[in-house]
């Protein structure tokens, strides 16, 4: 069911990114998606769910649900929600090189971070994502091997996050974040382009399955001119 409801979820946004809706400002009712997608009524809200917590659209109760009107000066990364840079970026190019690659014993500093016990296996990948070849972040991750058993330079130059969510079948809970400014060091500045000591938007992230056990956890440093970011608050 999860699964269905964020295939329908990125289906509708990929309409919504077409202009589809951009005539009547607002989508389908519940009824005529129903039909349309022969999903069940429980898939259609939960897609509509995600879509508003990414800001895509916003429910009026009596009225239906409306498109949010076009931020018009390019791409944003969601705060609120977690679906990965190429999710983030529909209809661009997203793409990475890949620093590192390697399979570690959790030490002690990473065993904590990573909630496991010392000696317990852990992929460390240390990756430059770009959007239509211009430098965005320079991401360092570390995955459980209990939880994603293999990556290999291929599946770690796509969707890490698509990996894990629809070739492992990992079911995804929630995600701690903490967002922070700080400067680059040297390592960082050079994949991105820019000096060491300009600034960057570091964004700490935590990722836990449905169980509550944490799978992943990152450390991302965002390019300041390249990246901007979102999030849409309630006013009650």
């Amino acid at each position: 069911m999860a699964q269905s409801r964020r295939r329908l979820a990125e289906q509708l946004r990929a309409r919504i990114a077409a202009g589809e809706f951009a005539d009547k400002g607002k989508l389908p009712t519940e009824d005529q998606l129903i039909e349309e997608y022969g999903a069940t009524r429980y898939a259609v809200r939960n897609a509509i769910a995600l879509l508003a917590e990414a800001g895509d659209v916003f429910p009026v109760r009596g009225s239906g649900v409306f498109v949010r009107e076009d931020r018009g000066d390019g791409d944003y990364l969601s705060i609120g929600t977690t679906r990965g840079i190429s999710g983030e970026y529909p209809g661009r190019k997203v793409s990475s090189v890949v620093y590192e690659l390697s399979l570690l014993r959790a030490d002690e500093t990473l065993s904590r971070r990573m909630h496991c016990q010392e000696g317990d296996q852990v992929w460390k990948v240390v990756r430059l994502r770009l959007v239509d070849d211009e430098p965005l972040a320079y991401e360092t991750a570390w995955y459980l091997k209990e939880f994603v058993p293999f990556i290999n330079e291929q599946i770690a130059e796509g969707s890490l996050f698509g990996y894990a969510r629809n070739d492992l079948g990992l079911n995804f809970g929630y995600v701690d974040k903490v967002i922070r400014a700080g400067e680059l060091n040297a390592v960082e500045a050079k994949a991105l382009g820019l000096k060491k000591g300009q600034p960057a938007l570091y964004l700490d992230d935590d990722s836990f399955l449905t169980n509550g056990r944490l799978f992943n956890s990152s450390h991302i440093a965002y390019h300041y001119r390249n990246a901007r970011f979102f999030t849409m608050t309630s006013m009650k």
